[in-house]
């Protein structure tokens, strides 16, 4: 039972440390994020025209089914540009709170506690086995997340792509961890 709590609590550490290399010493992330030059954005705008949090599309989706909402709808988007918007409202918001990273932290906790009962299920607990079922599980969050957001909302690759190699990158971490540390028979 030690060495399971261990586990997580070492899995967590790992995958908490590598996003956040990830996402501060390494360049791939800040390479693939682009700022909205401020002549192109006017605050005022956004917060009396955008009524509340969410995620806003542009040229948007159709009013209704009929088919003079759709040819308008494509109409627009053959003109250009196409623009996937988040906006939160709330009040004001901090780089680095506290509160936001605690809850990503139970994000870890929860993500290591499923890998780790994935593996646990697995017969042959084989180094080999262990590191594959871990790369899997990254590689299957990636397919469900990063790449069909990719595909449907037009995120550019080298964003996606980042993406997907942190998915990987921390479930091959935690592999390493399960397959010498937590399964590990001598």
């Amino acid at each position: 039972m030690k060495r399971k709590i261990l586990t997580i609590i070492l899995g967590t550490s790992i995958i908490f440390v590598w996003n956040a290399l990830s996402w501060t010493l390494l360049p791939f992330h800040s390479n693939s994020l682009k700022n909205i030059p401020n002549s192109a954005f006017d605050a005022k705008t956004f917060q009396e025209t955008l009524l509340e949090d969410g995620v806003y599309h542009y040229p948007g989706l159709p009013d209704g089914n009929e088919i003079k909402d759709f040819e308008e709808i494509e109409n627009r988007l053959k003109k250009g540009p196409r623009i996937t918007l988040m906006v939160v409202k709330k009040g004001p918001s901090e780089l680095f709170d506290l509160l936001t990273l605690g809850v990503n932290l139970i994000f870890n906790i929860l993500a290591v506690i499923a890998a780790f009962i994935i593996v646990s299920l697995i017969e042959n607990k084989s180094f080999k086995r262990v590191f594959l079922t871990t790369f899997l599980v990254g590689l299957t969050v990636a397919l469900m997340s990063d790449l069909p957001q990719m595909n449907w909302y037009m995120f550019p690759p080298e964003y996606t792509l980042t993406n997907v190699l942190d998915h990987l990158v921390a479930f091959s971490l935690l592999g390493l961890l399960f397959g010498r540390f937590t399964f590990y028979k001598a």
